[in-house]
């Protein structure tokens, strides 16, 4: 497994961790190549899957083509690609590996793409640097790259398929989902044995409604619309509006705070910064509702791991995870983009008198062991394991 994150951060390397250890239990040789710096592992490390760290800079550009020499040069002296079955590539940035001249089987997951986030950010009217520009371009470049070459394609929804074969021009009988999973006893486990004493600690106050907002701070996610929306109820219900999420846009940012710090409002906002996914499940379970209004998500794991919690969950028709979530009973789709709609929805959330909560989806079906299973019937089927 070539992954740039293992373990920490958001999805990706959240997914990476648990799609190794899932193989590792099902008795199979692991090896994973990542560039999170050691010490970042932490709590992630497993004695079954042999570990090589690959460091790579925060240089824009420069770090990425010195990336690629590193790598090449791994390659020929620390590892025998011929001695594995299959090579899973989680990250683009290994588009730089030889894949035309390596003869086992390659597979790629596609979880996001640089080009689906461009339509957005154009549409949004972000700009770019140069800089940036051209880093995009050597990242497409790499994709390109792991698309053509790889046995099958994985992605983790509908959208997605239609994302890399209308973009990229990938080969439709090469792809194929592959979702998210979640992990019931871990997730569990690691909810707040008192909502009541979560609540006193963030200084949250205890009789509102809680309306999360989890992920970065980038402007296909979506924030400003929710923003807006709920300086517009705090008129007329009591709100508390959790923002948990890394800033990864400062410019964008400044536009969220900005408008929240002009209103009266602003007490009834949080920003916790960047939460684990390992204790996600704490801040979810402490919210009446979830809204992710992105205009922009391949998948969206939070909306899965709100509804495992049995919590309202508002998204937009953007999120690949409303797949899954079709015959979920408590969720509200609305339009991307659209202020109004995340508005009325919430309106009538808080006017219910009693939500449902029906558990319509098996969510058994998605635990990590059967994404395991998956990727072992793909692999499978090109080279005997």
């Amino acid at each position: 497994m070539f992954t740039s994150r293992f373990g920490f951060g958001y999805g990706m390397g959240y997914a990476a961790y648990k799609e190794a250890v899932a193989l590792a239990n099902l008795g199979h040789n692991i090896t994973v190549v990542h560039c999170n710096r050691d010490k970042d592992l932490g709590s992630y490390l497993d004695p079954r899957i042999t570990f090589f760290y690959i460091p790579i800079g925060e240089t824009p550009l420069i770090s990425l083509l010195k990336f690629s020499f590193k790598l090449k040069d791994f390659i020929k002296k620390s590892i025998l690609i011929e001695k594995y079955d299959v090579i899973y590539l989680q990250s683009l940035e290994f588009g730089f590996l030889d894949l035309k001249n390596i003869r086992i089987p390659v597979f790629y997951f596609a979880r996001s793409t640089i080009l689906g986030p461009l339509k957005v950010l154009k549409r949004e009217k972000v700009r770019a640097s140069l800089l940036m520009r051209l880093i995009r371009l050597l990242l497409v470049y790499c994709e390109r790259r792991c698309m053509k070459y790889c046995t099958k394609l994985f992605v983790k929804s509908k959208s997605m398929i239609n994302e890399v074969c209308e973009l990229y021009g990938a080969d439709s009988e090469k792809v194929v989902i592959v979702t998210g999973g979640i992990d019931s006893n871990d997730f569990f486990s690691r909810c707040s044995s008192s909502r009541l004493a979560t609540k006193r600690r963030l200084g949250i106050p205890l009789n509102t409604f809680v309306v999360l907002y989890a992920g970065r701070i980038i402007p296909q996610k979506g924030l400003l619309y929710l923003i807006q929306a709920t300086l517009n109820l705090q008129k007329e219900k009591s709100l508390s509006v959790v923002i948990a999420g890394e800033t990864f846009n400062q410019e964008y940012a400044m536009k969220v705070r900005a408008l929240i710090d002009k209103s009266i409002y602003r007490r009834s906002y949080y920003f916790l910064g960047h939460i684990d996914q390992l204790t996600i499940s704490s801040v979810i379970d402490i919210a009446n509702c979830l809204v992710t209004p992105s205009l922009y998500e391949p998948f969206g794991m939070v909306n899965l791991q709100a509804a495992f919690l049995k919590k309202t969950v508002i998204t937009t028709n953007r999120v690949g995870s409303i797949d899954i979530l079709a015959e979920y009973e408590n969720k509200k789709i609305v339009e991307a983009r659209s202020t109004s709609a995340i508005e009325l929805a919430l309106r009538e959330v808080l006017s219910s008198e009693r939500l449902k909560v029906w558990h319509t989806v098996d969510f058994k079906k998605y635990s990590w062991q059967n994404v395991a299973k998956q990727l072992l019937y793909q692999f499978s089927s090109n080279k005997s394991i």
